[in-house]
């Protein structure tokens, strides 16, 4: 209805600019539109509504960009046109489409992985909400509590998710709310091993999900989470059955997010059937996919841009505080010729004084902001620097080496001996580099990327040394984040105790169980190899010392026991 008396109002067919906006969520979605006539198209529209002076004309067209870019993953350049609608329906006074907003901002936040904005979002759209709730429909405090559900659930806040979800489920409009409800309901339920839960919740989805199946995305969802939960409670048959489902609905949705879910579902439920090939195969398309999602130019174009947008908020309500605090003492000034001369300047003083505290504050706020987006950017710059030079001479030079391997005109055994020995350390060095980048992206890592690491660690040793055989139990009761600092040592270290038992052990067996408690973690390794003097060794290896100085590092213990013809033992105990 708002929309419809803002283009009477400007004396504009309602049919014509519905027509006009959806022509440009179509010239958005579509991948081969070419860039430049697209955004010579959104001008037009949003110079038409600025000669007409209407806000609301412009957050729509803002809006429907926006949804359009973030809906296709294209975050760096979909969430300035957020944040310009945004200021648009609050200049406008639309607190329906305000909501809207927030919500779909929330959303994009979500996807791009940012949790604390993703609730700070949910959180101003139930405000406003609340502050206006005659004006806006019932049916988008679902979306509002499923968006904050959401964010509590990937941020670690179950309990807050599981309240949010159920406060949604009175506000769907149809099943397919529902299905979308009970799924995040069982979703979270999974994670806290509430299993019994989670199979009813997800049972619950998938029976309306069925409804209305032309929810792809919803379906990829809750056939996946279904597989999972089956396979979790160990019925791998049911689970098996559900797989082709899972994958067409995961492909037919185009939403990497959903593909990535399928492929590490799927992996986990072949590794547990020991059928390893096709494990191996869904940990690798999982793998390339979930690097491929890594941008790290455009999280910095992201970052930059949401700094940008809350400092200038930040300046201008310092500006209207030092406007205020002007006024408010001129005021004061006329008013103490009439009354009390003492008591009013006495009053003025306070209020100055107030308005100098907030003005502190709000400097200071914007100080830090400052600061982080500072930090962040060196490390950023530097990641990008590692990847754009020392990774290219690395892999040029790995390239060079590989050709020298195959050539013919190189008969020299000694020669192609240190060749083969170069090779080997270039490929070392490119994985080395590899995982500096990874630990150096966020300031968190969870313990699920360290058990993957290890595992394509181990992988790579197993192709590399054929007569060697690994057995692993990985035991992850919860996901938990580590500070980078915790976990690039204790990745470091499980390296070198690895690369010990492969390379000077002559070990034909190696034993990997890693388990959490509630507290730490307890990383065991075993090798039947010839073992050492331990004694002996500590006083002339760099490695034992480098180990236990990195176990020190992070405040955790360190036991080992070895003997020549005894093989090693290695305990490591980590708090977290």
């Amino acid at each position: 209805m708002a929309f419809q008396q803002m283009v009477q109002k400007n004396n504009v067919a309602i049919d014509s600019i519905r027509i006009a906006l959806n022509e440009l969520s179509k010239l958005f979605e579509n991948s081969d539109q070419d860039k430049n006539s697209t955004l010579k198209w959104y001008k037009k529209y949003i110079n038409f509504f600025e000669k007409k002076h209407s806000e609301l004309g412009k957050g729509y067209v803002n809006l429907t960009v926006a949804k359009a870019l973030c809906n296709k993953y294209y975050f760096a350049e979909g969430i300035p046109y957020y944040l310009l609608s945004i200021d648009n329906f609050s200049k406008s006074h639309n607190y329906q489409m305000l909501v809207k907003t927030y919500n779909g901002l929330s959303l994009a936040y979500h996807d791009f992985g940012d949790y604390a904005k993703g609730i700070e979002l949910a959180n101003l759209a139930l405000k406003t909400f609340q502050e206006h709730k005659n004006e806006i429909d019932k049916n988008l405090l679902w979306y509002t509590y499923n968006n904050l559900g959401i964010n509590y659930d990937d941020s670690k806040h179950y309990k807050k998710a599981i309240e949010s979800h159920l406060n949604a489920l009175p506000y769907g409009i149809n099943a397919s709310d529902s299905s979308y409800s009970y799924n995040n309901l069982g979703n979270t339920s999974k994670k806290i091993r509430k299993l019994e839960d989670a199979k009813y919740y997800f049972e619950l989805a998938l029976n309306s999900a069925k409804k209305d199946t032309s929810d792809v995305y919803q379906l990829a969802s809750v056939y996946s989470n279904f597989l999972d939960i089956q396979r979790i409670v160990k019925n791998y048959s049911k689970a098996n059955l559900l797989i082709d489902s899972a994958y067409f609905y995961a492909s037919k949705s185009k939403s990497p997010e959903k593909l990535i879910d399928f492929y590490y579902y799927a992996y986990q439920l072949k590794n547990e059937t020991n059928d390893y090939k096709q494990a191996l195969s869904f940990l690798n398309q999982y793998t390339v996919l979930k690097d491929s999602l890594l941008n790290i130019d455009k999280a910095k174009i992201i970052y930059d841009y949401q700094i940008k947008y809350e400092t200038e908020k930040k300046e201008k309500q310092i500006a209207e505080t030092k406007l205020i605090s002007k006024q408010k003492s001129i005021w004061l000034l006329l008013l103490g010729t009439i009354i009390f001369l003492g008591f009013i300047l006495y009053s003025n003083q306070r209020i100055k004084l107030k308005q100098k505290q907030k003005q502190w504050y709000l400097e200071n706020q914007l100080e830090k902001e400052q600061t982080n987006l500072k930090i962040q950017n060196q490390r950023i710059e530097i990641s990008r620097d590692l990847h754009d030079s020392l990774g290219s001479q690395l892999i040029f030079m790995n390239s060079i080496l590989d050709n020298l391997k195959s050539s013919d005109a190189i008969d020299n055994d000694v020669v192609k001996n240190k060749i083969n020995t170069l090779s080997d350390f270039s490929e070392n060095a490119i994985s080395e580099l590899k995982n500096t980048l990874w630990a150096m992206h966020s300031s968190n890592i969870c313990l699920e990327d360290i058990r993957l690491k290890m595992l394509n660690f181990v992988n790579c040793a197993t192709e590399a040394k054929e007569d060697i055989h690994f057995h692993l139990n990985f035991n992850i009761l919860q996901n938990k984040q580590l500070d980078t600092k915790v976990a690039i040592n204790i990745f470091r270290v499980f390296q070198e105790i690895i690369n010990n038992a492969i390379k000077y052990a002559d070990a034909s067996s190696i034993t990997i169980d890693l388990q959490q408690t509630k507290s730490s973690l307890l990383l065991q390794i075993t090798d039947n190899g010839k073992g050492f003097d331990y004694e002996l060794a500590k006083e002339k290896s760099y490695g034992l010392t480098n180990i236990e100085n990195r176990i020190v590092e992070i405040k955790g213990k360190i036991e080992i026991k070895t003997a020549p013809k005894q093989g090693t033992y290695y305990k490591l105990e980590i708090p977290i």
